[in-house]
C-alpha cells in the first residue's frame, strides 16, 4: 500500500495579524469567534451578517465591509490568512484565488480542493489545545473521537500545564542537564499531583507539585 500524503499540522500565532472572513453566516460567525480568540484582528466581507458579527463590529472587535466580494480588493489589507465562507462556490473560488495573488494562506468552508489548509476538532483546555483530524477520511469518526477525549481532559490538566509553564524557565537555570529536567518532568506528570486537582484539592496537589520540584532540583 503506497504512503498516504497527509497535511502537515502547525499552530498558527495570529495575535495582531490580518485576517479576512469572507462571508457573515454561522460558518463565518463560528470562524471569527475561533479567531479573535486568537488574537488575530479580523476582516468581515458581507453585505449581511448574523447579529453575533454585527455586535463584534459595533464593539470595534473586528473591521466589517458590508458589500460582496469584489476582485482584488485584498491589495488594501493584505491579510496573511483568509477563509471563504460564503454559499456561492464562484465567489468562494474569487476568493481563493485572491488570497493566493497576495501570498495568503487560504480556507474554502465547502472543503474544496482550493484550501490550503483544513481545520481541525478542537479540544481545549487554555493553555493546552488539542487537535483532531481525519484527513477528511471520516467526519463520524472525528466527533466520535472529540466526544470520547473531551471528558478525560479536564481543567485539572490546564492547572498542572500552567504550572509547568511557571517552573521551564527557571528550570533550564537550575538543571543544566536536559535529561534532568525531562527526569522531573516526569516524576510530576507520575504522580498525584493531577489526582489531587481532579478530586478538588488545589492547595495539596500545589504542595506535592513544589515539594517534588524541590527534591529534584536539590538532588
Amino acid at each position: 500500500m503506497p504512503d498516504q500524503v497527509t497535511g502537515y499540522p502547525i499552530l498558527l500565532h495570529l495575535r495582531d495579524r490580518q485576517v479576512a472572513v469572507i462571508g457573515g453566516g454561522r460558518v463565518a460567525t463560528r470562524k471569527v469567534r475561533h479567531l479573535l480568540g486568537a488574537g488575530a484582528l479580523v476582516l468581515v466581507i458581507s453585505p449581511e451578517v448574523s447579529g453575533e458579527l454585527q455586535t463584534y463590529a459595533d464593539d470595534n472587535r473586528i473591521e466589517l465591509i458590508t458589500s460582496r466580494y469584489e476582485r482584488d480588493l485584498f491589495n488594501d489589507h493584505m491579510p496573511i490568512l483568509v477563509i471563504a465562507a460564503t454559499d456561492d462556490a464562484r465567489v468562494n473560488q474569487i476568493v481563493a484565488q485572491d488570497a493566493h495573488r497576495v501570498r495568503a494562506l487560504c480556507n474554502v468552508a465547502n472543503g474544496s480542493g482550493e484550501s490550503d489548509f483544513s481545520n481541525m476538532a478542537l479540544i481545549s483546555q487554555p493553555p493546552l489545545t488539542i487537535a483532531l483530524s481525519t484527513s477528511g477520511a471520516s467526519p463520524a469518526m472525528l466527533r466520535r473521537l472529540k466526544t470520547l477525549l473531551e471528558p478525560v481532559i479536564g481543567e485539572e490538566y490546564a492547572i498542572l500545564a500552567d504550572w509547568l509553564g511557571e517552573i521551564r524557565g527557571p528550570l533550564k537555570a537550575q538543571l543544566q542537564s536536559q535529561a534532568e529536567r525531562h527526569t522531573l518532568f516526569e516524576r510530576l506528570l507520575d504522580s498525584d499531583v493531577l489526582e489531587l486537582l481532579r478530586s478538588g484539592r488545589p492547595e495539596q496537589a500545589r504542595q506535592l507539585f513544589q515539594e517534588i520540584v524541590a527534591e529534584g532540583v536539590s538532588a
